[in-house]
C-alpha cells in the first residue's frame, strides 16, 4: 500500500506491435463493483478460452479447439453460463452444505460437473513467462539468515536442514550460512529441510489485532532449491531431491561433469524413469558451481551455472488434472508433503547461498463474502468462478443482437489467500448492470483495461514514528520494474 506506479495506456488501446494484453500481464483496470475505482491485478485468462484454476495452477482450452474436438460442450457452457447469470435475481434458497453458509443450486452445480468431465482432457496448463516467474517466487527459507545453532545453551531452530542418520551427522555441518560437508563414502549422506511446511501461507497476512487471516493450509509442491556448491576434495557427486505429490525428481551432478535427472513415481515402470543425462566439462577443487533444481507449473528443469541442461518434457511429466481438483479442496489429507534434500558421495566441500523457494499457489476459493450493507450475496457458498470444478468461458469481442460487446479477462491478485479477484467477483456497477446477461461475473471486459502497469516510481515510504506514521520519505531502493 503506498506504491505509486507508472501505466502503459496506448498499448492496450492501440493493441499494436504485440503489445496489447497479454497472459501474465499486470494490468490496470475498473473495479467492477462500482466503475471508478482502479484495481490492479495480474491477466491469467483471455479471450477465446475456457479456463479453470485446479491444485494452484491456470489450465485453458481454446474455445475454437473445443467446437471442433468436443461438438456442442461451448453452447452448453454459455446455457450454463446464462442460468448462472440469471441467479442473481431469481428466487433463491438456503442450503445447508459447505458448512451450513450461503445458497446454491444443486442442479446447477451438477452440471457444471457433468460439463467439466468433458472438458478436463482438453486443459492444458498456462506456463508463467520467465519474468512473471521470477516476481511469483516466495521465499521459504533463505540459509543465508540461517537460526540460531548449537553455541551455549541455546535451542536449535526447528526450522533447519537436519542430517538424515547418524553417518551424516558426522558428515555435514548445517549450523553456519556456509555449510560444510565431508561426504567420503560411496553411500549418498543427505539433509533434509525440516520444521516448516511448504505451504501457501502469505506472511503479510498476519495481523495482531484480527489474528492469522491466513492459516496456509494448502500444501505447494511447485519449489526451487537453489545454492552454490564449492567441492573441495573428492571424485564424487551431489544429488539434489524434490517431489510434487507422487513425484519426486532426482538430479546428480558428478565432478566428472556427467548430470543426470531421473523421475521417480510408483506408476512409473521399474517406479523410475531417467529424464536425461548430460556431459559437461569436469568441475575443478575449489570451483564455485550454481546449482538450481525447480519443479513448477508441472515442468521440471536443472540449471548448471545459470544454464538449463536437463528438463522434462510434457511426455514424461503431466499433470492428473482428476487428482488435481480433488486436492484443490481436501489437499491436507490427500496430497503427500513436499519434502526437499541435499546429499552428497564421495565429495567434501561447501554450500553457499543455500535457498528455498515456491511458485505461487492460486487456491480455488468459495463465495464468502458477506456486505454488511446492500444487498445480500446471491452466491454465498459457492465456488469461486474459475475454480476447480467450475471452469469460466471467456468469450471474445462479439455482437449479439446488432449490439457489439467486449472480450472478456481473467484476472488474478498474486496475494491469491485474501485477494478479492476474478473468482470472487459478485458485485455488479452500474456500468456492467446495462449489458444485462451478457455480463459474465468474474470477468473484465476488454473496454475496462486501463493498461499494463511497468513501474513504480514512489515506493511506499518509511513511516517513523516522529512523522506520525506517514509515509513521507519515499523509499527509493524499491523503485522497481513491474513483473
Amino acid at each position: 500500500s503506498g506504491d505509486r506506479i507508472l501505466v502503459l495506456k496506448w498499448a492496450y488501446d492501440l493493441n499494436l506491435f504485440d503489445l496489447g494484453p497479454r497472459r501474465w500481464d499486470v494490468a490496470v483496470f475498473k473495479n467492477p463493483s462500482d466503475g471508478q475505482a482502479n484495481y490492479i491485478k495480474r491477466i491469467v485468462g483471455l479471450p477465446g478460452e475456457v479456463l479453470e484454476v485446479i491444485d494452484g495452477n491456470v489450465y485453458a482450452a481454446a474455445i475454437d479447439d473445443l467446437k471442433q474436438k468436443e461438438p456442442g460442450l461451448v453452447e452448453a457452457l454459455d446455457a450454463l453460463r446464462l442460468q448462472v447469470a440469471r441467479q442473481r435475481t431469481a428466487s433463491i434458497r438456503p442450503t445447508t452444505g459447505h458448512g451450513g453458509m450461503g445458497y446454491e443450486r444443486p442442479d446447477l452445480m451438477a452440471e457444471f460437473e457433468r460439463l467439466n468431465k468433458r472438458l478436463l482432457p482438453h486443459l492444458r496448463i498456462q506456463r508463467k513467462t520467465r519474468l512473471a516467474q521470477e516476481s511469483l517466487w516466495i521465499e521459504v527459507y533463505n540459509h543465508d539468515y540461517c537460526p540460531p545453532g548449537q553455541p551455549g545453551n541455546r535451542p536449535l531452530s526447528p526450522v533447519r536442514w537436519v542430517p538424515l542418520g547418524q553417518a551424516a551427522e558426522q558428515a555435514w555441518n548445517t549450523s553456519r550460512p556456509e555449510i560444510v560437508f565431508a561426504a567420503e563414502s560411496d553411500e549418498p549422506l543427505a539433509i533434509r529441510f525440516e520444521g516448516k511446511p511448504i505451504r501457501d501461507y502469505m506472511a503479510y497476512n498476519f495481523s495482531q489485532m484480527l489474528g492469522r487471516q491466513d492459516d496456509g493450509n494448502n500444501p505447494v509442491g511447485d519449489v526451487r532449491l537453489q545454492f552454490t556448491v564449492i567441492p573441495d576434495g573428492g571424485d564424487g557427486s551431489i544429488r539434489l531431491r524434490i517431489n510434487r505429490d507422487l513425484d519426486t525428481f532426482m538430479a546428480e551432478v558428478a565432478m566428472d561433469g556427467t548430470v543426470s535427472l531421473d523421475h521417480l513415481c510408483t506408476d512409473l515402470p521399474g517406479g523410475r524413469q531417467n529424464i536425461g543425462q548430460a556431459r559437461l566439462q569436469p568441475f575443478a577443487r575449489g570451483q564455485a558451481v550454481s546449482l538450481i533444481l525447480a519443479n513448477v507449473d508441472y515442468r521440471v528443469a536443472l540449471e548448471v551455472d545459470g544454464r538449463e541442461v536437463l528438463w522434462t518434457s510434457d511426455q514424461q511429466y503431466r499433470p492428473n488434472l482428476k487428482r488435481g481438483i480433488e486436492i484443490s479442496y481436501d489437499g491436507d489429507r490427500l496430497i503427500q508433503p513436499t519434502q526437499v534434500e541435499i546429499a552428497a558421495r564421495r565429495l567434501t566441500g561447501r554450500l553457499r547461498h543455500l535457498r528455498l523457494d515456491r511458485d505461487v499457489y492460486y487456491r480455488s476459493l468459495r463465495q464468502d463474502e458477506r456486505p454488511a450493507h446492500g444487498p445480500e450475496n446471491a452466491y454465498l457458498g459457492w465456488p469461486g468462478w474459475g475454480t476447480a470444478g467450475c471452469p469460466i468461458m471467456l468469450r471474445s469481442d462479439r455482437v449479439v443482437d446488432g449490439k457489439f460487446y467486449f472480450g472478456e479477462y481473467f484476472m488474478l491478485g498474486d496475494n491469491s489467500p485474501a485477494s478479492k479477484d476474478s473468482r470472487r467477483w459478485w458485485e455488479l456497477g452500474p456500468h456492467l448492470v446495462q449489458l444485462g446477461d451478457e455480463y459474465q461475473l468474474g470477468t473484465v471486459p476488454g473496454d475496462q483495461l486501463i493498461g499494463r502497469a511497468f513501474f513504480v516510481y514512489w515506493p511506499a515510504g518509511y513511516r517513523p514514528s516522529w512523522a506520525a506514521n506517514l509515509g513521507l520519505i519515499p523509499n527509493v531502493g524499491r523503485m522497481r520494474w513491474i513483473r
